[in-house]
């Protein structure tokens, strides 16, 4: 079941569009990448409220790591950049570092409100601007922290003694990092209800809102291109996923399920995996090893605009990830009227299913084994049901509609930044304020552990297509020609 949060944006499914306030006139957005390298949910939504808030008459300044990768047609009109130190471990992902001259250039900004939407320890940055010049601040819960940070663990390392140090001591003391900036600012800012409490147990005291992102509907209502599969994937058995190919996305135990209890069943279902990362690789020897390298298809990154069609041909979508702050491909997904099979995460995920209304929902808990057999189950009678799937697919195409509406979305942002205003002038009346210094020591004395850290692992292919991801202001994101893409999916 949705949670009373997530039925609580309903009321606002038909509001007219709200006035735009006079105030913030002008917004600064902290994010991890002023070029998006490749797909990143965080980077997309950041970029889909940038040309939302621009739409409106807002000025807005993009704030990140600089990129020496970065091309003019990459940058928003105005950014900050900051020095930055390469994630050897990921590349294209960079880490930025105070510098006076760049502090300087933020401060000439004269911005009205932060919104942080990172899970770097560069919201110092909006920290400090709080503290130095009087700007409220609002961050966003981007990362899951428990499950995000151990794909810095090696593979010799994962699973061992070293990862269960890492998790129980490491992680917990980065969530208290994560805290205490949160609670120097005016508003955080998470994308489902199960997170809401989830950091009110941790210590948060600030304002948090539950914002859950929008659905840019001119990428996925666009009409589907070519059908996208290889031939040997069958119309109604495709099982298709959309993720990046890390640990976290629990994309091993997708391809264990797959291979134990679905492929056997089903003679021709198959499962194509639309994404890449570091452990693309180790999932394609994984599926080697089970014997179903013939039935799964690896489609590597694709842009932006042409994930609509790779959802309006596929049967069934499934998604194993328990590392969702929200997981925006299963709103995707319903949009294009495609059911979707999940855990249930508490989280981003269990946001946007109902079970047995809009999507079938498979509790994690309990035995790892009985966990995939109860999600195969799931599954096999979706493929077995062609009239259960449509009757899935039609009831959460409705659902999405509502609630992932842009004005439901951007109000709530509104609704953000005037409590954030409020907050801050009360916050006045507090002896204590937050020190500048120690605001900059964190963000550098983290971003280069981090960095150092990322030297543990050898560098992943992020990318291999080279599929280039929109820029700021939309370029590429409109609906792109399949011809000649079946030449990435082996069997095609």
């Amino acid at each position: 079941m949705r949670s009373e949060e997530a039925r609580s944006i309903d009321h606002l499914e038909f509001a007219e569009p709200a006035p735009v306030p006079t105030w913030p006139a002008r917004i600064g957005i902290l994010n991890d990448y002023v070029r998006v390298p490749h797909a990143n949910g965080s980077s997309f939504a950041s970029q889909f409220l940038y040309r939302e808030f621009k739409k409106r008459g807002h000025r807005v300044t993009v704030i990140g790591p600089d990129d020496p990768d970065t091309e003019p047609r990459d940058l928003p009109e105005r950014a900050v950049s900051f020095v930055s130190l390469p994630l050897r471990n990921h590349p294209g992902v960079h880490l930025a570092l105070p510098t006076q001259r760049r502090l300087r250039r933020l401060e000439r900004e004269e911005l009205d409100v932060v919104l942080a939407q990172t899970g770097s320890a560069m919201l110092e940055a909006g920290v400090w601007l709080r503290a130095r010049r009087g700007v409220p601040l609002v961050c966003v819960n981007t990362i899951h922290l428990p499950s995000v940070y151990s794909v810095i663990i090696p593979e010799s390392l994962y699973r061992t003694r070293a990862d269960q140090a890492f998790r129980e001591h490491v992680v917990p003391w980065l969530e208290q990092q994560m805290v205490s900036a949160y609670n120097q600012g005016d508003g955080l800012v998470v994308l489902a209800g199960g997170l809401k409490r989830y950091w009110e147990d941790r210590g948060v005291t600030v304002p948090i809102h539950v914002v859950p992102r929008a659905v840019d509907a001119s990428v996925f209502d666009a009409e589907a291109g070519p059908d996208p599969f290889p031939a040997a994937a069958r119309r109604g058995s495709r099982l298709l996923v959309v993720c990046r190919q890390t640990r976290e996305k629990g994309v091993a135990e997708l391809l264990e399920i797959f291979a134990k209890f679905v492929a056997p069943v089903v003679a021709d279902a198959t499962l194509t995996l639309v994404g890449d990362g570091p452990d693309r690789d180790t999932f394609a020897q994984l599926a080697e090893r089970l014997g179903i390298e013939r039935r799964v298809f690896f489609a590597g990154e694709q842009p932006l605009g042409r994930i609509p069609t790779f959802l309006k041909h596929a049967d069934v979508f499934v998604y194993t990830s328990l590392s969702e702050t929200y997981g925006q491909v299963v709103s995707e997904a319903q949009w294009c009227r495609i059911p979707v099979v999940a855990l249930a995460d508490g989280m981003g995920v269990s946001q946007q299913l109902e079970d047995e209304k809009t999507g079938l929902l498979v509790d994690p808990m309990g035995d790892a084994e009985q966990v995939k057999w109860r999600f195969a189950k799931a599954v096999l009678r979706l493929l077995h049901d062609p009239r259960e799937r449509e009757r899935l697919a039609v009831e959460a195409a409705a659902d999405v509609r509502r609630r992932a509406r842009v004005e439901v979305s951007v109000q709530r942002y509104y609704g953000a930044f005037e409590a954030a205003q409020e907050h801050y002038q009360r916050s006045l009346r507090s002896a204590e304020r937050p020190s500048e210094l120690r605001s900059l020591a964190r963000w550098t004395g983290l971003h280069l552990t981090l960095a150092g850290m990322g030297l543990l692992r050898p560098p992943g292919t992020i990318n291999r297509n080279q599929a280039r991801q929109p820029n700021w202001d939309g370029g590429r994101v409109k609906a792109i020609s399949l011809d000649g893409a079946l030449g990435v999916l082996p069997g095609a």
